[in-house]
């Protein structure tokens, strides 16, 4: 509230307003006195230029006549001041104004806004003497835990907002619930309101999810340093969240800042900014003509939000429908049948026999009664009000009554649930059946459709997608990491736009121009949406747009089928949100033909397991339902936070207890928490030793696998102790290596102590050291096992970074590892250093081990040069080490043979739960192989199964770089042809790897057999609940498909192995060959099984096709044009015209944007780079823009083999060409050996790969000058123009003469660059992009950064594209020299001439463009890398490797300070050599700003510019000295 206004009247105000992205805030201060004498703090609704119109009023009618000067902020905020022509200043420095001037002890700011959260940190400038932004923090790719995310977990829980702090402060218990998601965090909740955990513990434990999620999300690595300020709304009015950060963060009350008033604290920083930073600047506010020219105005704000996310589909911003006729035939088509209950049709029996159905879902409960014909004759539905027992129990007492007042007695005959709270109401209403949501789903489509090949369900918080082929499901697909689409995000919305949820539909197809939102995050949504009103969208047109982004969101984050036909042509939409007829039609319009919405779209999963219940009780079953009068008496009790003390699960349990004296416990993750009692209980003891030898009856390999890998193996100490105590952190590569590593450590005398199990705790203990929010769970993990380690007391901490490993199977090229695998000991040694933090030193050697003689060669050089330990004892204990990784392996195999012998013998199957090493931890898998092993079936390892390193897999679309894939791909074939084995693959959420493997895994799988896998997504989220109604779809799926294959033809194969099994039973293959019965030993019938699966394996090559069957032949070359995508348009430009040379006809693309974009988002996997889908789509762009005819053109992209997705580009375009229609489209790559024989038609020489080396340096050039140049320059677009001639010389020199020809063109390059008038006198700030190539060259990609930066007064400095395609030939050839690796003769010439050349490249370049005076000589990569190498070794290669800290280190030598790292959502690479580094950096740099930004298709650049700003603001300060 105001202040009161004195008397005196102040001589000026200084007003500061802050419009944000759901609140707008003004803070009115007395010029003189700084008094704040008027704040507020308001909702805007969308609605930004009105709200504050009604600020302004109330100033006017305050303040009337008082002069006054202003100034904007806020992320909605530019526009507004541009208006109003007010400055406007960045809402992070106008935080920092604030709190130096109220807070001046200060060191980190915690603020929440209402879409946005943000860390800032302090330093105090001696200097200036005042508090100034030493970094700062702002989500990016999630808008998890903010504001937003607290109104939506109210709303679910039935309370106000403003009370939502109260209920929490009640609060008791936490559990986990996730912060990344408000919709997903729904997810979490639903089942802890069904088990009847009160409201007030669900509260706190959303405060701590929050809390969670805003320091793992921003503090990246950095230290929050006390005293901390917390602001911004939901900071201000919920106290508790507070004090949870504070719990968090162990601070104290002295660490704890809260300002008065911090909710408009910004906008008092907005106020002092116009004395701090516009003091030369009128900025003259009169309160009524801004209201005027507000009114008058009709304000357009340029965000690229709107075309970064925009769909680009056919019907994007087209109405509906195009006549009214059309309208009617739809509504006509989907008219939904009349509900009328038997009640309302009348002539009841006195007797009505029912088959009951219960759904409870995420968000209501919804009941079906059917008759014998399976007819519907009444239901319900309605929100389960967070408590579904007592909704659904009153809802059938009322139906009960009903028909009772009506003269008749409904008869239950059978009672089936399903849904979320299944064994809920199983449990509480005696259910005679219980199944799985998907199958009573297609089992209800079946009923009323049994054509339908593909049923998509939408419900409030949860889609699944379910195939069918011959009423059998094939597959199911759920939504994973992201929610966004489903029902709860539409009326979300639509209650923000005041637009009621029966209305949503009417209000859409009113819209005569839909806004175009593409597919967004729940939250990120907004900007889109805040960006489309500013454009003059009214709320029809966003509701229109919202409808269609569901869709959207469907086939970019669920579904992911890019070619539409695999839906098969008889399409069943249900679900709540189906109900929508404005969903329904954006459906039919994007799939591009009519489909079927069920007759009862809310309840086909209560009818579905109504059915069932119905089967059930045909098959002569009596009911096993409570009855009416039992539910008349029907109560409950409930006792929650029951932690279970039997494991260190520690599983926060409820005990349910009905009427009838039956009790139920949930919350539990295994049998053992469904004993309740103390251990001191000898019959609790007895029952939990049940519950144990319950779950150990059915193999489990991942529990198997851990022992063995964690076990002491023999070893000899080969030297004397040596007192020291290495701890080893139990991630990332030694779930797959510990066997050696520990081994070889104890034989050379080391004590070895390894830290913990994973466990929540320990996750959340290093979550603050987290240098990359979007990092997968597994890397997230080190920096917990780490601080386990230093509570242990180790002596050092060893974690080597082992670059390269043989291969382990029949590709000669799976020798990479996975960039955060090799590469996180890098993070941990720039960020989270033990020798700084704990004074534990760190040992982190890097190797490279193409062979065994590299790895015996580079551990006995590291172990004489760090212990001096003598060669003769390393080389003894390597022996050591190696023959127990060999027992390890060995002893896995036989356990895997023998479950998969005994599943043969017993006509069953085992799961192969694939995955990466790491996958085997519980915490990050989420004891997923419980979830199979409970139902009985055998789950075995990737690692386990006989003969999967003896596939052929010459034959797989993508080329096999790494172990780990091999295995899985190796299984994948396996299982497809076993009939013993079933396929599951686990991935995280982020691993861009996983995401053309688990593709790939799927083709191949189909080529061979009918089978699918499923594949699951995991992240530190707690997702059992919808991981175990994927895996129990799964399981119905996979033994509905095996009933079905009970045929006579595999009646007929099953002879022929037993026939075989009976030869070998004369055939003893264990130890005892006396005595022994082969057909009843268990190493004998384990040893035929690796017979039969090893002939499996080789035989697999037989049955894949070619996956390249599109040739680009000889004849090809001499017909067929090939289209060029770009990285830059330079650089395509170049590889066209060398391509050319050797005898292609070549068009370079222009640059693509938006609908490159789309296309490229719509046909490559949604979770792969935003390069590969930016070039792909500018492919398919020019493909589909009629300019080119498909049967005569060709696509050529780059490659390389490595840790890159670039590996695989080829393999990607194929797959987006096929599912788009040009499956005639050949590809030719830059791979002179082509393993696939991709290209037979073309090789790249020699040649031509010298041309394009020495272009490269000569584009570079070029390029340095543009932009030293353009931003000086006297006339306007004269840099340009001088630019585009002067590429346009050396290209067509090098078309017309080769290497000759481009020097000269290049002599003339210089001359027209030459030609430029500029004037240099006033140098600008410089600013350094760096990153991943294409998003730094790309304009399209990186919404022309390059321009924007300029147009806001910086210079700008790119890495240059030479030092990337050189960097991979020198990297290696510096592990010839420096490691002396073992690499084939042709390898190490290529690296040493390719090497040679770049360096003869850059020498001709430099002498040419000397003759400019801007022009500097690059720092060549030799020299450039010294200064890098102890933060990266210049061997290390992942992504752009060292280029980024070299770069940066460089050029802040010169003098910038400034520097932007882009990188795509997901790269794996500048995990690690990215944000992973920037914390050292910044230590070597304290004055440097570097702000690392992750790009994909829907990235908004309203949310990447308000970070842009801070940098920019930053760079124009004058430096001092």
């Amino acid at each position: 509230m105001a202040s009161p206004v004195q008397n005196n009247q102040p001589t000026q105000l200084l007003v500061g307003m802050d419009v944000g992205s759901t609140t707008a805030k003004i803070a009115v201060m007395d010029a003189t006195s700084h008094e704040v004498l008027m704040r507020r703090y308001v909702r805007h609704h969308a609605q930004q230029a009105n709200c504050l119109k009604g600020l302004l009023a109330e100033l006017d009618q305050q303040f009337g006549g008082v002069p006054m000067r202003a100034a904007l902020c806020g992320s909605g905020g530019a526009a507004l001041a541009e208006a109003l022509d007010l400055p406007y200043v960045q809402e992070v420095v106008a935080n920092s104004l604030a709190v130096g001037a109220h807070c001046p002890t200060a060191r980190t700011a915690i603020e929440l806004g209402g879409q946005d959260a943000k860390m800032i940190f302090f330093k105090y400038d001696k200097e200036a003497n005042r508090l100034s932004v030493a970094d700062m923090r702002m989500n990016g790719s999630c808008a998890g835990g903010t504001g937003a995310f607290v109104d939506e977990i109210a709303t679910l829980l039935k309370v106000p907002t403003e009370q939502f702090n109260d209920l929490a402060q009640q609060g008791e218990a936490v559990h986990n619930v996730s912060g990344r998601c408000g919709v997903y965090a729904k997810t979490d909740i639903q089942p802890l309101l069904n088990q009847g955990v009160p409201k007030a513990d669900i509260a706190l434990s959303s405060f701590h999810a929050i809390a969670k999620q805003t320091i793992g999300g921003l503090a990246q690595g950095l230290e929050i340093e006390a005293p901390v300020v917390f602001e911004g709304g939901p900071l201000t009015f919920n106290p508790r969240l507070i004090a949870v950060f504070a719990e968090r963060l162990e601070l104290g009350r002295e660490d704890i800042i809260i300002p008065n008033h911090p909710e408009t604290i910004v906008a008092v920083g907005a106020a002092l900014a116009l004395e701090e930073l516009f003091a030369d600047r009128q900025a003259q506010l009169i309160p009524s003509q801004a209201i005027k020219t507000l009114e008058e105005a009709h304000i357009v704000v340029i965000d690229d939000a709107a075309g970064s996310a925009a769909s680009q589909s056919a019907y994007a911003g087209k109405p509906f429908f195009e006549t009214d006729a059309e309208r009617a035939a739809f509504s006509e088509r989907h008219q939904l049948p009349q509900k009328k209950t038997a009640l309302e049709r009348g002539s009841l029996p006195e007797t009505l026999r029912v088959y009951l159905g219960v759904d409870c879902g995420s968000t209501t409960t919804k009941f079906a009664l059917l008759n014998e014909e399976g007819e519907l004759v009444d239901s319900f539905y309605a929100s389960n009000e967070g408590e579904p027992i007592n909704v659904a129990v009153e809802a059938l007492r009322a139906l009960h009554k009903r028909y009772q007042d009506a003269g008749c007695e409904l008869e239950v005959a059978g009672c089936g649930t399903t849904g979320y709270g299944e064994m809920l109401f199983a449990n509480a209403l005696g259910a005679d059946c219980h199944t799985v949501e998907t199958v009573a789903h297609s089992r209800a489509v079946q009923q009323f459709d049994p054509n339908a090949s593909f049923i998509l369900d939408i419900g409030g918080q949860d889609m699944k997608a379910i195939w069918i082929d011959n009423d059998v499901i094939t597959n199911v697909v759920v939504n994973e990491a992201c929610s966004s689409g489903c029902g709860s995000f539409l009326e979300s919305f639509a209650s923000t736009l005041n637009i009621p949820t029966k209305s949503i539909a009417g209000a859409a197809f009113e819209s005569n121009a839909p806004a175009d939102l593409g597919s967004r995050c729940t939250v990120f949504m907004n900007s889109s949406i805040v960006t489309e009103q500013k454009n003059g969208k009214n709320p029809n047109d966003i509701m229109a747009g919202l409808c269609r982004s569901i869709i959207e969101n469907v086939f970019t984050k669920v579904i992911r089928v890019s070619n539409l036909e695999k839906l098969g042509n008889h399409i069943v939409v249900q679900g709540g949100t189906f109900l929508n007829d404005a969903v329904l039609r954006a459906f039919e319009q994007y799939v591009g033909q009519e489909v079927t919405r069920a007759p009862y779209p809310g309840l086909m999963g209560a009818i579905g397991v109504a059915l069932i219940a119905r089967e059930n009780e045909q098959a002569s079953r009596t009911s096993t339902f409570i009855g009416w009068d039992a539910l008349e008496s029907f109560s409950y009790s409930q006792e929650t936070n029951l932690i279970c003390p039997f494991c260190s699960n520690r599983c926060n349990r409820t005990r349910i207890t009905f009427s009838n004296g039956t009790s139920w416990i949930t919350g539990n993750r295994c049998t053992k928490g469904e004993v309740v009692g103390e251990l001191s209980d000898a019959k609790v003891r007895e029952q939990v030793r049940e519950a144990n030898r319950t779950m150990e009856s059915v193999p489990n390999l991942y529990n198997e696998r851990e022992q063995l890998l964690f076990k002491d193996w023999p070893c000899t100490p080969v030297v004397p102790p040596q007192g020291i105590t290495l701890g080893i952190p139990r991630v990332l590569f030694f779930w797959d290596s510990m066997p050696f590593w520990k081994t070889l450590l104890q034989a050379l005398g080391f004590t070895v102590k390894l830290s913990h199990k994973s466990t929540r705790a320990i996750y959340e203990n290093g979550l603050s050291a987290v240098t990359s929010d979007t990092v997968c769970f597994p890397a997230k993990l080190v920096h917990g096992h780490l601080r386990d380690l230093h509570k242990q007391g180790v002596d050092r901490i060893f974690m080597p970074i082992v670059t390269t490993v043989p291969s382990e199977n029949t590709s000669k090229d799976s020798q990479s590892m996975c960039a955060v695998v090799k590469g996180y000991a890098l993070v941990v040694q720039n960020s989270d250093n033990p020798s700084r933090r704990w004074d534990i030193p760190f040992d982190n050697p890097m190797f490279h081990w193409f062979t065994e003689e590299d790895c015996t060669s580079q551990l006995v050089k590291y172990f004489k040069e760090t212990f001096q330990i003598p060669e003769k004892a390393t080389m003894a204990a390597l022996e050591q080490a190696r023959n127990a990784q060999a027992s390890f392996g060995a002893a896995l195999q036989q356990r895997g043979a023998e479950v998969l012998a005994q599943a043969r013998n017993e006509g069953t199957y085992a799961v192969v739960l694939a995955g990466r090493p790491y996958h085997n931890d519980d915490l990050v898998n989420h004891e997923l192989p419980t979830l199979f092993t409970e139902h009985g079936i055998p789950v075995i390892t990737a690692d386990s199964v006989p003969g999967a390193t003896q596939v052929p897999l010459q034959n797989s679309l993508i080329d096999i770089a790494n172990n780990f894939h091999a295995r899985m791909l190796s299984t994948a074939t396996l299982a497809a042809q076993s009939p013993n084995m079933e396929y599951v693959q686990i991935v995280s959420f982020g691993c861009g790897h996983d995401a053309y493997l688990s593709d790939e895994i799927i083709r191949l799988m189909k080529e061979i057999s009918d089978k699918t896998p499923l594949v699951l997504k995991v992240d530190e989220s707690d997702i059992r609940g919808p991981l175990g109604i994927r895996v129990r779809s799964f399981i119905e799926t996979v033994n509905e498909r095996r009933e079905k294959e009970k045929t006579a033809a595999s009646a007929q194969a099953a002879p022929a192995i037993d026939a075989d099994h009976q030869k070998s039973s004369e055939t003893s293959y264990c130890a005892n060959t006396q005595g022994c019965e082969p057909s009843q030993c268990a190493a004998c019938t384990a040893a035929f099984e690796r017979k039969i699966d090893e002939a499996l394996a080789r035989a697999t090559g037989e049955k894949l096709a070619d996956p390249y069957p599109q040739k680009f032949t000889k004849e090809d070359a001499a017909t067929k044009t090939v289209l060029v995508p770009n990285t830059s348009h330079a650089f395509s430009q170049l590889m066209a015209a060398a391509f050319a040379n050797q005898g292609l006809n070549t068009v370079s693309l222009p640059i693509g944007r938006e609908r490159a974009i789309y296309l490229g988002k719509r046909y490559v996997h949604n979770d792969i780079c935003f390069p590969a889908q930016i070039v792909i789509g500018e492919a398919l762009a020019a493909l589909e823009s009629g300019e080119y005819d498909p049967d005569k053109v060709a696509i050529a992209t780059g490659k390389y083999i490595g840790d890159c997705r670039l590996t695989h580009y080829a393999a990607l375009l194929r797959k987006a060409l096929d599912d788009a229609g040009y499956p005639q489209v050949p590809i030719i790559t830059n791979d002179a050996e082509d393993a696939h024989n991709v290209h037979p038609g073309f090789k790249m020489n020699l040649k031509t790969a010298i041309q394009i080396a020495f272009g490269l340096p000569m584009i570079d050039a070029l390029e340095e000058l543009l932009r030293k140049i353009r931003p000086y320059e006297l006339e306007p677009g004269s840099a340009d123009a001088a630019f585009d001639k002067s590429i346009d010389a050396v290209i067509g020199g090098l078309r017309q003469g080769g290497i000759g020809g481009m020097k000269k063109g290049f002599k003339k390059a210089i001359a027209s660059m030459l030609s430029v008038q500029y004037d240099r006198s006033k140098p600008r700030p410089t600013v350094l992009i760096v990153g991943e190539y294409l998003l730094n060259f790309h304009p399209g990609a990186n919404h022309d950064m390059e321009l924007y930066l300029e147009n806001n007064g910086l210079e700008i400095i790119e890495a240059r594209m030479t030092d990337v395609i050189r960097k991979t030939y020198f990297y290696q050839r510096s592990q010839q020299r420096e490691y002396k690796v073992h690499r084939p003769l042709p390898i190490k010439l290529n690296n040493s001439i390719s090497d040679a050349f770049f360096k003869l490249a850059h020498d001709v370049t430099d002498k040419i463009a000397k003759a400019h005076p801007l022009y500097t000589p690059p720092c060549r990569m030799p020299e450039l890398v010294q200064a890098s190498d102890p933060i990266i070794h210049h061997t290390f290669d992942a992504g752009e490797g060292v280029l980024i800290p070299a770069e940066i280190l460089h050029h802040a030598k010169q003098g910038c300070r400034a520097f932007v790292i882009l990188q795509p959502f997901g790269c794996l690479p500048n995990h690690v050599v990215g944000r992973g580094i920037s914390k050292r950096l910044k230590e070597l740099y304290p004055d440097a700003q570097i702000l690392p930004l992750d790009f994909d298709p829907d990235v908004s650049f309203a949310n990447i510019e308000n970070r842009l700003q801070m940098l920019i603001m930053n760079a124009r300060k004058p430096r001092t000295s």
